[in-house]
């Protein structure tokens, strides 16, 4: 792997998360190796260990999670919640005239039966 930062050469090795306290070790954290962006968290892993590269020349430390799991809403469904664009659309029903949302099979009203194209 080539360093992003001086571009040269990185070595290969193992990245390890480890947790360092000074509690005597009475308390033990789980490592969490999270990925954010704008200050938002977008993935995490439970891995404590990978496959890591290290640039000698510029200290440039980088791992492989191979295993992560996305946390919330991201890409295209990252968007903020706007209450009237989440009101699905009506349309009216040719018998009895009622207004009711478009997904609607069976008009609740008439009983009128939507037919699928």
């Amino acid at each position: 792997m080539i360093c992003v930062k001086c571009r040269k050469p990185m070595l290969t090795g193992e990245f390890r998360m480890e947790q360092h306290g000074t509690d005597n070790s009475i308390y033990h954290a789980y490592p969490m190796a999270t990925w954010y962006r704008n200050g938002k968290k977008y993935c995490e892993t439970p891995q404590s260990a990978t496959l890591g590269f290290y640039c000698p020349d510029c200290g440039m430390m980088a791992g492989i999670f191979p295993y992560t799991r996305p946390v919330g809403f991201i890409g295209k469904f990252d968007e903020d919640i706007d209450d009237e664009k989440d009101i699905l659309p009506l349309k009216k029903c040719p018998e009895c005239g009622a207004e009711i949302d478009i997904d609607y099979p069976r008009c609740p009203k008439c009983g009128h039966l939507y037919e699928a194209i």
